[in-house]
């Protein structure tokens, strides 16, 4: 993982956890308190954040994030039993994934290695955590060669990635690729890059020709069981397609009104045997009785 993903993920898991904390209103607690305390964490004054955070939890008991971020604070002045325990406090308040990773590293201090295995674990019907998280943070170090761990990582990441795994979401994948798209007479009419995207959940199309450019996204909806492409162009073309696989061929239908009449407008994606791929457009206006070819294009893998 890049520094530059490392950071993020950094950056997004403070932002995150920052949203589940729970001030109480009426608590008595001074805004400056919040403010100083806020202040000591975001510059890694540890021991003032301690203070801070124990004069707000003193007065509010149920904030997650108070706890969150003075077992944060604890961690960092390496008194391990106590980020345990005002993290355990935190994560009862508040279960998410961040709070249990937390935890996690704490009992990954105390050698508690069984209770870093059962947090985690925990994390899996929240959404789980990414795998390149676990895997880079330094207090797991010394885990990284146990089976359990490994297992446990793959599992986290599955949930946190549901599109790399089920296998609903790889039926487009013979798609994928940098293509030189040829007409039915075998002339290149332009190039089309077509990349896996957004934790493998979105198929991207980027569509050029000397005279027309085009983009769409494609993505399997589990809720209903298909497949859907949403296409734009430089001609302010907009369709919205949807279908699945049909016979081992990914087969879009989208429906308009031409002239006052309805018309299917269909894509037939087929992977050929050289790993080429056929994109067969058909038009009906007779709900599907007969079909007009309206492009034939093959994809051939640039060299």
């Amino acid at each position: 993982m890049s520094a530059r993903i490392f950071l993020f993920s950094v950056v997004f898991l403070a932002l995150f956890a920052a949203a589940f904390a729970q001030p109480q209103p009426g608590s008595g607690v001074k805004q400056e308190t919040r403010t100083a305390a806020n202040e000591a964490y975001q510059n890694e004054n540890w021991p003032d954040a301690i203070k801070y955070f124990g004069e707000i939890i003193k007065l509010e008991p149920k904030n997650g994030g108070a706890h969150y971020r003075q077992g944060v604070s604890f961690l960092n002045v390496k008194n391990n039993a106590d980020a345990l325990r005002v993290l355990q406090i935190a994560y009862t308040i508040s279960p998410n994934p961040i709070y249990a990773f937390a935890v996690a590293r704490a009992h990954a201090r105390l050698n508690n290695r069984a209770k870093v295995y059962e947090v985690l674990e925990s994390t899996l019907p929240m959404g789980g955590i990414q795998g390149s998280q676990l895997e880079a943070e330094a207090d797991f170090k010394d885990l990284r060669s146990d089976p359990r761990f490994v297992e446990v990582v793959k599992k986290c990441d599955i949930a946190a990635n549901p599109c790399k795994q089920a296998p609903e979401f790889r039926q487009f994948d013979f798609w994928i690729g940098e293509w030189l798209p040829k007409n039915a007479q075998g002339v290149t009419v332009g190039t089309s890059s077509i990349q896996l995207i957004l934790g493998s959940c979105v198929i991207f199309e980027n569509w050029n020709t000397p005279i027309s450019s085009g983009k769409s996204f494609s993505n399997y909806d589990l809720r209903d069981g298909k497949w859907h492409q949403t296409w734009v162009d430089d001609k302010g073309t907009l369709t919205h397609y949807t279908g699945g696989m049909v016979d081992g061929k990914m087969v879009l239908d989208s429906e308009r009104v031409v002239n006052g009449k309805k018309t299917i407008a269909r894509m037939t994606f087929s992977k050929l045997e050289n790993g080429d791929v056929r994109q067969h457009g058909e038009n009906s206006t007779d709900d599907g009785k007969t079909w007009t070819t309206s492009f034939d294009f093959t994809y051939v893998r640039k060299k």
